[in-house]
């Protein structure tokens, strides 16, 4: 495993899920992490496991949909920590439901959680990444829906995901001049808290059997990647993606959609 003793990380969204697998990831390789949250006892729940197994982590309550609470998250980083070496953007207040199925609230905090949040907190941390040991990276955990594909009913997430994608590509350009770094991690099916709230476990195991690997992916398949793009090997990369979907994208799958679907129906009493 590459070694990140005395780097120093900011998961958003490191409380749950996939941004929990990551910081657990970075913290074993010996990296100092920083965990964003919204909903702080979460945030404090990964501290507690991370300092168990001997790592050091701090919290920071930030609802990354908020320009402000992005900056503050990142001073508040370099005021514990001493800099910031890496940052990946996780969080992500998703709305699911297709065309006149999202209210403008709810499509706003959407978008602003995930591609909003990602210029945010690059833009608030590009001094600090410029000075980073080895060259700032920042990584952003964005989806295969809407960027390599489409899936019914999700509209919104999937045109939040695709600005995301965008914004790395695009921004990439603009900081490379500064020894940074920026690409994304883009999943398809995770088991993440958020699948199984939507899925539950018997919808999960049925979406999983339609992978073409036989299964979901998991926080800590994402996490390999960020570990990889976030270290010395991943130099020369920049601007790009890596689809993590277990061969969803190329395999397709003609009940994969309908489980989905099934499923949000029964979450809201309703089609999505």
């Amino acid at each position: 495993m590459e070694d990140f003793s005395g780097k120093v990380v900011i998961v958003t969204g490191g409380g749950r899920g996939v941004g929990r697998g990551i910081a657990r990831a970075f913290a074993a390789a010996g990296a100092e992490v920083m965990l964003g949250a919204r909903t702080i006892s979460y945030a404090e729940d990964v501290k507690a496991e991370i300092e168990k197994a001997g790592g050091i982590a701090e919290c920071f309550a930030a609802d990354i949909a908020r320009h402000a609470d992005c900056r503050a998250l990142v001073e508040a980083a370099a005021r514990a920590f001493g800099g910031v070496d890496i940052i990946v953007h996780a969080a992500a207040d998703i709305p699911h439901g297709g065309l006149g199925h999202v209210d403008d609230e709810r499509l706003e905090a959407g978008f602003a959680s995930i591609a909003k949040a990602a210029w945010w907190l690059l833009d608030a941390a590009r001094p600090y990444l410029a000075k980073a040991r080895d060259g700032g990276r920042f990584i952003a955990i964005g989806s295969v829906n809407g960027t390599f594909n489409v899936v019914p009913n999700m509209t919104a997430y999937g045109m939040a995901k695709a600005a995301l994608d965008a914004f790395v590509r695009a921004a990439a350009g603009d900081v490379v001049g500064e020894g940074i770094t920026v690409n994304a991690v883009n999943p398809g099916l995770v088991a993440s808290d958020r699948a199984k709230a939507v899925l539950g476990e018997e919808g999960l195991a049925a979406y999983g059997a339609t992978v073409p690997v036989g299964r979901p992916g998991t926080p800590e398949d994402i996490a390999h990647a960020c570990l990889f793009l976030a270290s010395a090997r991943s130099d020369y990369i920049t601007g790009t993606t890596i689809k993590m979907d277990g061969g969803s994208t190329v395999a397709a799958s003609p009940g994969r959609n309908d489980i989905l679907q099934d499923r949000l129906k029964l979450q809201h009493g309703k089609a999505p």
